[in-house]
């Protein structure tokens, strides 16, 4: 999912139950169905808490009354530094994925087309790849589960010790 594609996601878009969302407009032009972690989920759990149990009025995940156009929040980029600074790095929002990938393929060990299913990517020519990538949601909840778990344990540690 791209940046534009997370802040304007619609809560009849998420499906808090089944924990898996689905994204109509992607680069492949192909909808895409993901599973939902604990992490986002305990996120959009406080969201839609926030809201009084019901999704807001609006629709947006993320609504934002200073952008009534759009009607979500739009422009991010303008927290970056204040993310990164809090977080004692640089943040990019590119980054998270490309964090998400090394984690997935480094850490974990995961396949590759797996991690690519996982991120969206384009299915490259390669016909057994092909048929390897056809993973269905529920297939890809475990391993997303694993990453995700996996990354707050990156972040739990100190620093010295993720030199090590």
């Amino acid at each position: 999912m791209r940046r534009g594609e997370v802040v304007s996601l619609r809560w009849e878009r998420v499906d808090l139950e089944r924990r898996m969302l689905r994204v109509e407009e992607t680069k492949t032009g192909e909808p895409l169905e993901l599973p939902v972690t604990r992490q986002p989920a305990a996120i959009f759990e406080r969201l839609r808490s926030e809201c009084g149990g019901q999704a807001a009025p609006s629709g947006w995940l993320f609504p934002s009354p200073k952008k009534a156009q759009a009607g979500h929040v739009a422009d991010i980029a303008r927290f970056y530094e204040d993310i990164g600074e809090a977080a004692g790095t640089r943040f990019w929002f590119h980054g998270l994925r490309n964090a998400f990938i090394t984690v997935a393929e480094r850490e974990l060990m995961l396949p590759r087309s797996l991690t690519k299913r996982l991120v969206n990517h384009a299915r490259p020519s390669d016909v057994t790849e092909g048929y390897a990538a056809d993973w269905t949601v529920d297939q890809l909840r475990e391993p997303a589960q694993r990453i995700a778990d996996r990354i707050d344990e990156l972040c739990a540690l100190e620093p010295a010790t993720m030199r090590a």
